[in-house]
């Protein structure tokens, strides 16, 4: 079934090709527009002091004399002349002459020259010989590149044996398979956890494994999950618990300082009694002593109560406080897991794609993919040989390793 998937893709890739071609190759027609890294030469005719070579910087200016920075990213080389001319003309000059007087020099439109002398490189990779920058010549083609790398090489990056080769990259693609699946699980149970409704375990109509591994993986984070959930309960109900148990001694030690209070109000009465009939000689000092101390005890017993219940509210604050903790450091940390899961699964991914084009198993030409900036961000597009490059273009040539295995056995 896999093998009629991949011929059936092959197929309509085959159709489909030759129209994507011609695409391609008006899009490559297409009039240059300057872009950051190639060379500008300004010229002013009759004045040989305002020559120069200027490159366009990263934000799209060119450093013009007189001129100061001009905004050309984007401009065909005649609307990018057109504004340097217009931005130098009708500028005054002062030349030195022979004598070393100073002559006013008025800059007029046509003597303002602008050419691109200097394009930025293209770079090429895969199945050749000298894969990396080359410098760009107008009317270049892909073969010419091809030619300038060396031409093909298919062993440039393959080891001598290509049975060997293409069981350890099997080996790695399942593997990749594999991780993806588990990161795919991770993220899954992450989300859950974060209470994300759009969570969703991997599905194993788009992923070749086995349903087992595939159930496998899931039922090891589900356990996780069941781990972290009934951790996380304990430890709150730990605190809850403990909030509950303040609050109950609190409604304790309520009581005991309101019936503090009464016997320190009933001490202080009877002292108060007591003291007065001291004063008119009725009772004796050691009477007025024990009235006293009966004050003084019961006014330490209800101060006792209150730095308890200050200790006991000072405690329920502090389990309130690592409550909320322990929800919010979770929270953090699964976060913190997520946004590495969701890293590591696009590193899984990529390297994913890079073994799966190894493993092509075409014969014919060699693919040819060309990668283009545009408007919109980077095109990828099908190429052949004769296709016309442009400045910065990016080739990817890949040598299909069944052709190469029936090559090497002929």
């Amino acid at each position: 079934m896999a093998f009629l998937m991949r011929r059936r893709r092959s197929l309509t890739l085959g159709l489909h090709l030759p129209l994507a071609l011609l695409l391609a190759s008006t899009a490559a027609r297409a009039e240059y527009r300057i872009q950051p890294g190639d060379i500008l030469e300004i010229t002013v005719t009759g004045v040989p002091e305002l020559k120069q070579r200027s490159p366009v910087g990263i934000e799209g200016d060119v450093s013009v004399a007189l001129a100061g920075q001009v905004k050309v990213r984007g401009l065909t080389i005649a609307e990018a002349r057109a504004k340097i001319v217009e931005d130098l003309s009708n500028k005054v000059y002062q030349q030195r002459a022979a004598d070393g007087r100073e002559i006013a020099q008025l800059i007029m439109p046509d003597a303002v020259l602008v050419n691109v002398v200097e394009f930025r490189p293209v770079y090429l990779n895969g199945d050749v010989a000298k894969p990396g920058e080359q410098i760009f010549r107008p009317g270049m083609t892909i073969r010419h590149a091809i030619a300038v790398a060396g031409g093909y090489d298919a062993l440039q990056f393959r080891g001598d044996n290509l049975l060997y080769e293409r069981l350890d990259l099997r080996a790695e693609y399942d593997s990749l398979w594999t991780e993806l699946a588990r990161e795919q699980a991770r993220i899954w149970r992450i989300r859950t956890e974060l209470g994300y409704g759009d969570a969703v375990k991997p599905d194993r109509r788009k992923i070749p494994l086995s349903q087992e591994v595939i159930e496998h993986l899931i039922r090891t984070e589900e356990d996780h999950l069941k781990a972290r959930t009934e951790e996380l309960r304990k430890e709150q109900e730990h605190y809850r618990n403990s909030i509950e148990s303040a609050n109950s001694q609190l409604k304790v030690l309520a009581e005991k300082k309101k019936q503090d209070e009464e016997a320190v109000q009933a001490d202080v009465a009877e002292f108060d009694k007591v003291r007065e009939l001291f004063q008119k000689g009725i009772t004796a000092t050691t009477r007025l002593s024990e009235a006293r101390r009966s004050v003084v005890m019961s006014s330490t017993h209800l101060l006792q109560t209150v730095v308890e219940i200050t200790n006991i509210e000072r405690q329920r604050e502090e389990f309130g406080r690592l409550l909320e903790r322990a929800e919010s450091q979770s929270r953090i940390e699964a976060l913190k897991e997520l946004q590495e899961a969701n890293l590591r699964l696009e590193q899984v991914s990529a390297k994913l794609q890079g073994a799966s084009e190894k493993l092509r198993i075409r014969s014919g030409e060699p693919e040819i993919w060309l990668y283009r900036a545009g408007e919109k961000g980077t095109e990828q597009l099908p190429a052949n040989e004769d296709m016309e490059l442009m400045p910065g273009d990016v080739v990817s040539i890949t040598l299909r390793t069944e052709g190469l295995k029936e090559a090497q056995t002929r």
